[in-house]
């Protein structure tokens, strides 16, 4: 029987369970074969370092952690001011014309040009930046502290390349204040209205609720009037430099008490920042920030023991970033967790792009392919950020969508639609001599790891039409073949779950 890419699904190829996750979810993982059990030439476990802190395994990012080594490669990770990302810069030359313009420049500028520059930018940062882990940690708190909005378009450049960016592997305290004194967070959360005789709670109930110590974190509705309070008179200004402006005329100068803490009358700005000092201090927002951590690198539901370490680890460093991730990545829960995480459609995407060798075009085409999966950059607009849990994102929709982008974008190496990019996948996968080396050489260009010999055979039987292993590679083979044996491993559990 010659087997086609429809009735490759209905043999119980690792493809078809896709439709199972939509049905049972997590469960998925469970069945899947884990990376751990795979790989020949690289250890599991950096493997599983690169699924996590980065877009997806890369040839290049492969021999780097096998040279390097898992710790050394983390640290350089962790330090990503040593990692040479010159090839990056030039792919986002045509937009940091844009992203480093001063909050007055920007405030100048064509609203075109500000809303294709800061998507763009996030997406060839994840596809082609060596300094991954920054990347991740930069969408983790673009997340954390989403401030996204037509009000605020202006200021998303400063706010997301600089306030965020310049302290995603920083101290936390440091970035609660940059996010606070961001006219976008200002504006988008009301606190530029905040003034003595009508206070304004909504920025002081996500900075508990959100930023800080989490909706169960202990504090009353007293304590979010204190916080409110507190912050009254920190407005905007187009005047200056950043944007930002304490007008004391409009603060709140009388004494406040804040989980237990005293706020002395007659002062000014220290109000806020002693409010900041408090609940970044606080052991609510070690436990919530720990937890989020471990979601979004370990899994949905994170061992407790590796919450109450990472955040005794986060409190004893006073909030510093580099050492809770190192404590994280380098804790036996984090290295035993292979395959419990769902890649999110921007990850999976990016991930593709990264497996397939896809370079990009056009942009817009990758704007409409990440609309369509769900997940476009800077689209969320309630402030609690883009879901970092698989069941949002588990839904029939969503995953055929992802089987259909990973068609045509792989398919289109053979001169296929247009999809905005240059796929060129023959020149992935040098010159296979027989199916079953193809198979194994694709399977380590989108895993980077070679599959167990039952999940290639499924593979060999489709790329062979049932002919097996030693069946030789023609032209006319890869023709047919090659985009679609792609397609079918992205579109796979082995490819979402990691």
């Amino acid at each position: 029987m010659t087997r086609s890419r429809r009735n490759f699904i209905h043999i119980g190829s690792a493809t078809a369970a896709i439709g199972a996750a939509a049905a049972g979810g997590v469960g998925v993982a469970r069945r899947m074969t884990p990376a751990a059990q795979a790989s020949t030439t690289t250890a599991p476990q950096n493997i599983h370092l690169l699924n996590r802190i980065s877009y997806g395994a890369t040839p290049q990012s492969i021999a780097e952690v096998n040279t390097l080594g898992y710790d050394a490669y983390l640290e350089q990770q962790l330090n990503p001011q040593q990692i040479d990302d010159s090839a990056a810069n030039a792919k986002l030359a045509p937009y940091t014309a844009v992203l480093n313009l001063t909050h007055q420049q920007l405030l100048r500028q064509a609203e075109g040009r500000i809303e294709q520059s800061l998507p763009a930018a996030a997406i060839l940062r994840a596809a082609h930046s060596r300094r991954q882990l920054q990347e991740r940690m930069v969408e983790f708190w673009s997340d954390h502290f989403n401030a996204v909005s037509e009000d605020i378009l202006f200021m998303m450049p400063t706010y997301y390349n600089r306030d965020i960016r310049d302290n995603a592997l920083g101290n936390f305290r440091s970035l609660v204040l940059a996010t606070a004194k961001s006219p976008a967070m200002l504006i988008y959360l009301d606190n530029f209205v905040n003034v003595a005789r009508h206070p304004n709670e909504n920025y002081a109930r996500e900075l508990l609720e959100l930023h800080t110590m989490g909706v169960d974190g202990g504090y009353t509705e007293a304590d979010v009037e204190a916080v409110a309070r507190a912050f009254t008179g920190w407005t905007v200004n187009e005047a200056t430099e950043n944007g930002f402006i304490f007008d004391p005329t409009t603060h709140d100068t009388n004494p406040k008490t804040l989980l237990g803490h005293n706020l002395p009358g007659g002062r000014g700005i220290e109000d806020g920042l002693h409010v900041i000092d408090i609940v970044c201090r606080h052991p609510a927002t070690a436990q919530f920030i720990s937890r989020k951590l471990c979601i979004k690198f370990v899994s949905d539901r994170p061992p407790q023991s590796l919450v109450d370490s990472t955040a005794a680890v986060f409190t004893a460093n006073n909030g510093e970033i580099k050492p809770v991730l190192r404590h994280l990545f380098t804790s036996p829960q984090f290295k035993a967790a292979t395959g419990q995480k769902f890649r999110r459609p921007f990850d999976f995407y990016i991930a593709a792009l990264r497996s397939s060798g896809a370079t990009i075009t056009q942009l817009e085409m990758t704007h409409e392919n990440l609309e369509t999966l769900g997940q476009r950059p800077y689209g969320w607009l309630p402030p609690n950020g883009y879901p970092a849990v698989a069941t949002p994102w588990l839904t029939t929709n969503g995953l055929l969508s992802r089987w259909n982008i990973a068609m045509r974008m792989t398919e289109a190496s053979q001169g296929g639609d247009d999809t905005g990019l240059r796929v060129t996948l023959h020149e992935e996968i040098g010159n296979p001599v027989t199916v079953g080396e193809l198979v194994s050489t694709v399977s380590q260009r989108v895993f980077g790891y070679v599959l167990p010999a039952p999940d290639l055979q499924t593979y060999i039987a489709y790329a062979s039409d049932e002919t097996g292993a030693s069946t030789p590679v023609t032209p006319a083979l890869l023709s047919r073949k090659l985009g679609t044996l792609f397609g079918l491993m992205m579109a796979s559990p082995q490819f979402q779950w990691i």
